[in-house]
């Protein structure tokens, strides 16, 4: 405590004008010094326990404190560790939408070309069998022809 100077100065400023003034009365005057050494010395040593006593809360305070830095450092880890695996997830998500992108429009473009590479080969096969059909028509015009032409002679 901040005034216990200034209390342990009152009371040996008592035992002196007490040792003065009734010095006369030595019996009186040794069982009031004994009284107040006592009182001095019963409120030195409360100051040391309580000085004692409050060093001890103290240190157990900075314990508690130093257990709940760690468990929020270990929570903050945790949290940092959450991230990361969040941000790489994240990260092969992208990167597997990508690759399946690439690959559909690969398989798409490659679907693209055969598709026209078909229709390609149908309006060749149409080409060929409209000149197929119109060849066979005059064979068949021709055949007609000289038949009708034996028939009449």
């Amino acid at each position: 405590m901040k005034y216990d100077g200034v209390l342990i100065a009152l009371y040996l400023l008592a035992l002196v004008v007490i040792a003065v003034k009734i010095f006369d009365m030595v019996a009186i005057t040794v069982v009031l010094i004994l009284i107040i050494l006592m009182i001095i010395i019963q409120k030195s040593g409360l100051e040391k326990l309580l000085k004692f006593n409050e060093d001890e809360r103290n240190k157990k305070l900075d314990e508690i404190l130093a257990k709940v830095e760690e468990i929020s450092k270990r929570t903050d880890n945790f949290k940092d560790d959450i991230n990361r695996q969040v941000v790489f997830v994240d990260n092969k998500v992208n990167e597997v939408r990508h690759f399946v992108e690439v690959e559909v429009s690969d398989i798409y473009n490659d679907l693209s070309r055969k598709l026209t590479s078909i229709e390609d080969r149908i309006s060749e096969l149409r080409q060929t069998l409209s000149s197929s059909i119109g060849s066979m028509d005059e064979r068949i015009r021709g055949i007609e022809y000289r038949s009708d032409s034996r028939q009449e002679a």
